[in-house]
């Protein structure tokens, strides 16, 4: 239950704090809906104590509350005092460095005795009412800090440390050859130490899952949700000690698989903590990589069996999309294991003998390695590689992947926690597909409402394939009615599959040109929402999480995809809290795109990695070497941010203020709910309540949060 708002201390808010009203009438309707459906509980208290108690709010500064407050009172006599003119960015990085350097140890401490303060709290993304014209605007205002007034005066110079050194090509380079010679020279201790309190905690949520936890509550408050993804690039810290339970061809390799899995429980908790923490409207996923759950190697064999399958099938299909018995039998002779037995042969002949025709994705389930007739197809007695395409132990070592991942998402979906299954190398990817679409079959089924989807699966939309595979797996899930459930991505591993390709001598799987690849992501945003379109045209109802024949995550960086998605959102009548669509970025980047969507009631997500310092530094050189190949993007956000902190040094920060009579006319009919904004020039002006806005000092004109 929430505290009597009759003890509310007057106090000073950060921009993305406002205590949850006690009164769910007064709520936004779209707070009314939670992603998975738990009631909120209420109060009889009256809204009309809350909003009196918290008249006015500094956001940034306890000190000058009181000087702006006699400024309220006093501006309606006098004229307002013109604006200071803007002065351009002209010390940048090098003094911001500076001014980073000695207030890095001060990061966290400033504020956690008001974060203490303020539970049961809402984002602020809760009151305010927006459209896809004016998100987009505001997306494609490049003057626009709405991310930096969530942020600290420590972590806004903590990035423009970061950038300032990301962007220092030298500084990129050198680093990995840096790391490499200190771990050398046993120095390692020292230089991470250092990287912890810089570039870790500007793209990380800490070592442990529970470090992560104050990450989240400060997104959610943003109106962003998180997926935890533990970094495992590195070696685990494995005990040398304990010997391997599990024997065969990898035992190491499988030790590590169920030791990752144990960790990835303990992910889930943390992610399940989160709704705990930040309310039922919070949700979060934890990422999963295949290749941690099963020996690479298995991975690289099962993968070149089901790539076999896909060939045989269009080698022998007759022409039409279909393959016949005998099309079928030709696949059981030229990529099937020997029978072991005579019975073993005859069943095979039985079930051939009563089909006529099977298309791809029926031809797919027929030998489906998770099927009911597994081991009529798979099961044999060859324990050569060469005379086989899986021996009996890879088949246990299958098994055995499957049983941990199928742990992790039962842990997952009795948690109300989703899967985020990572795409990975295309040597791996249709292996990776086989796994994710058998899980989603199981925990993404249509007919348990109560349960959204739980398994995500990836789909790296600048392979030539990715659209053909898209389509054809919302078929299969349309016809095993089980939702669909994707996360699009343009792809991590172009230069690495382009040289691959080249030396084995076979075309490369990536789009050609850098316009393929948009063509190819934004056709399958296209697709996904005309499938949604299709299911609203036939049904007549509005889509929900829970009854929508397709979800997906626009995970990209890109601002025109998430613009083109928006205004299809529009065109297609989903709504931004319907939770069918959502948005990612990762955790430290493009925070202009994540903190515009949150607030503006978009379902988004930030990708919040976390571990150990030597575990995540492959990820954090890539970060780095990500951000000095867009100097143009990142020097104009150093820009902002400098900007930022000028303005409140100078006491220029915005201000928001609340009418204390706003609940007595929302009892009023219709419902409006007035609010009064206030600048620090004396402008004032009026607004609905559901629109708390935030004045800056430098113009009478209001932007809606």
């Amino acid at each position: 239950m929430h505290r009597s708002v009759a003890h509310l201390p007057r106090t000073t808010l950060r921009p993305h704090y406002l205590r949850q009203i006690p009164s769910s009438s007064s709520l936004h309707p779209s707070i009314t809906s939670s992603t998975y459906h738990h009631s909120h509980p209420t109060t009889t208290t009256s809204p009309f104590n809350y909003y009196h108690r918290i008249q006015r709010a500094n956001l940034f500064s306890s000190t000058t509350t009181t000087s702006r407050l006699r400024s309220y009172h006093t501006s309606s006599h006098s004229s307002s005092s013109s604006s200071s003119s803007s002065r351009k960015f002209k010390t940048g990085i090098a003094a911001a460095t500076l001014l980073a350097s000695g207030s890095l140890f001060y990061y966290g401490i400033c504020y956690a005795e008001a974060e203490n303060r303020l539970s049961n709290i809402l984002p602020i993304s809760a009151f305010s009412s927006s459209t896809a014209s004016g998100t987009i605007a505001e997306l494609t205002d490049d003057e626009s800090r709405v991310a930096m007034r969530a942020k600290s005066n420590e972590e806004l110079l903590l990035a423009l440390l970061v950038y300032g050194l990301c962007s220092v090509p030298i500084f990129v380079d050198m680093a990995p050859h840096v790391i490499h010679a200190a771990e050398a020279l046993h120095l390692q201790g020292p230089l991470f130490w250092l990287i912890k309190r810089t570039v870790f905690n500007h793209f990380c949520g800490g070592e442990t899952p529970d470090e992560c936890a104050h990450c989240m509550e400060r997104l959610a408050q943003s109106g962003i949700n998180v997926i935890l993804d533990l970094s495992i690039e590195a070696d685990l810290h494995l005990d040398a000690k304990k010997p391997p339970k599990t024997q065969g061809y990898y035992p190491l390799q499988e030790h590590r698989a169920d030791v990752t899995v144990e960790m990835i429980k303990e992910c889930l908790r943390t992610a399940a903590k989160g709704r705990e923490l930040c309310g039922d409207a919070f949700a979060a996923f934890a990422a999963v990589k295949v290749t941690a759950f099963a020996p690479p190697e298995l991975l690289l064999r099962l993968n070149q069996v089901l790539i076999q399958m896909e060939q045989a099938f269009d080698a022998w299909q007759r022409g039409d999309g279909t393959i016949d018995a005998e099309g079928l039998e030709q696949i059981v002779h030229h990529v099937l294991p020997p029978a072991k037995s005579d019975a073993q042969e005859r069943r095979r002949q039985e079930i051939l003998s009563r089909i006529d025709a099977l298309d791809r994705i029926e031809a797919t389930k027929l030998f489906d390695l998770q099927g009911k007739d597994r081991d009529v197809w798979w099961s044999t007695n060859e324990y050569h590689r060469e005379n086989t395409p899986l021996t009996p132990e890879e088949l246990e070592a299958y098994d055995r992947m499957v049983c941990r991942l199928d742990q992790v998402c039962r842990m997952a979906h009795d948690k109300y926690v989703g899967i985020m299954v990572d795409a990975e190398q295309s040597y791996f990817q249709e292996a990776i597909d086989h796994v994710a679409m058998n899980l989603q079959q199981k925990y993404n089924r249509r007919d348990d409402r109560e349960h959204t989807p739980t398994v995500y699966n990836t789909y790296q939309m600048y392979t030539k394939a990715a659209q053909k595979k898209l389509e054809r797996d919302v078929e299969r899930a349309k016809r095993e009615n089980f939702g669909f459930a994707a996360k699009l991505v343009r792809g991590a591993y172009m230069v690495m599959e382009r040289k691959r390709a080249a030396q084995l001598g076979y075309p490369s799987p990536i789009h050609d040109t850098l316009e393929d690849t948009h063509d190819s992501y934004n056709n399958g945003v296209r697709f996904l929402l005309d499938t949604l379109r299709e299911r609203q045209e036939a049904t007549g109802e509005p889509l929900s999480s829970t009854t929508a024949p397709v979800v997906f995550m626009i995970a990209s960086h890109n601002r025109e995809s998430v613009m083109l998605t928006i205004k299809e959102m529009e065109h297609h009548n989903v709504l931004p809290r319907s939770g069918v669509v959502h948005f990612g970025q990762l955790y430290g980047m493009q925070d202009q795109l994540s903190y515009t969507l949150g607030k503006n009631g978009y379902s988004t997500y930030k990708y919040l990695p976390y571990g150990k310092i030597d575990e995540v530094m492959p990820y954090l050189l890539r970060r780095a070497q990500e951000n000095s190949t867009m100097l143009g993007g990142v020097n104009k956000e150093c820009t902002l941010i400098w900007q930022e902190l000028k303005d409140r040094w100078a006491g220029r920060g915005p201000v928001v203020v609340v009418h204390p009579n706003a609940a007595i006319a929302a009892a009023a009919p219709g419902g409006g709910q007035a609010a009064t904004t206030v600048s620090s020039d004396g402008t004032s002006g009026t607004a609905s309540v559901a629109e708390v806005d935030v004045v800056s000092s430098e113009t009478s004109s209001p932007n809606t949060v």
